[in-house]
């Protein structure tokens, strides 16, 4: 089965005051660090929100993304990572995406303390239910993947399989930029 992989990299970074994407992390851009990472265990990696695949709704958050994405995508399953979530590892991407593959749900997602790390594997058929949620102005990627009927990971599991929460840590701000930064190795 043919997956690809996609990097959300269009937000405003906001609470960071400048491009997070364009960070360093360790030599590399967090894009660059992001999309090498996915390219272990997606067949294809583009970036969503930047060159040749703006977001086309910008500025209403992670679901425009989505959208954008699953309205483009040449494969019917398809990879999405955050670009702030350095700390995934490839171990862990290749599990999801082994995971997706034997999965019959139309989006598959992880479950830490009750939110869904922006993670997830989301094929075509979820396509509607981001659309309808869009256009309502329900821009909750957490209410879409319940609405969808996304399989969900819980912590429980992910453990059992060899990863701890900590690999969903995200960058926001300027501080756990620094923070964060000083724990990769």
């Amino acid at each position: 089965m043919k997956i690809n992989g996609f990097v959300l990299a269009g937000g405003k970074s906001t609470r960071m005051d400048h491009d997070k994407a364009m960070l360093d992390w360790h030599g590399l851009t967090l894009l660059a660090h992001m999309s090498n990472l996915l390219a272990g265990a997606a067949d294809d990696v583009q970036v969503v929100g930047r060159g040749v695949m703006p977001d086309r709704s910008p500025g209403c958050g992670p679901l425009g993304g989505i959208v954008t994405l699953l309205e483009l995508s040449e494969t019917e399953t398809n990879l999405v990572v955050a670009v702030d979530l350095p700390f995934l590892t490839l171990p862990f991407l290749k599990y999801f995406r082994g995971r997706l593959e034997t999965s019959l749900r139309p989006a598959l997602a992880c479950s830490i303390e009750s939110q869904f790390p922006l993670c997830l594997g989301v094929r075509r058929a979820s396509l509607p239910v981001a659309n309808a949620r869009f256009k309502a102005g329900k821009l909750s990627v957490h209410g879409f993947v319940t609405e969808c009927g996304a399989e969900v990971i819980d912590e429980t599991e992910l453990e059992d399989a060899g990863f701890g929460p900590s690999i969903f840590r995200n960058i926001n701000t300027e501080e756990q930029y620094l923070r964060l930064r000083e724990l990769e190795p």
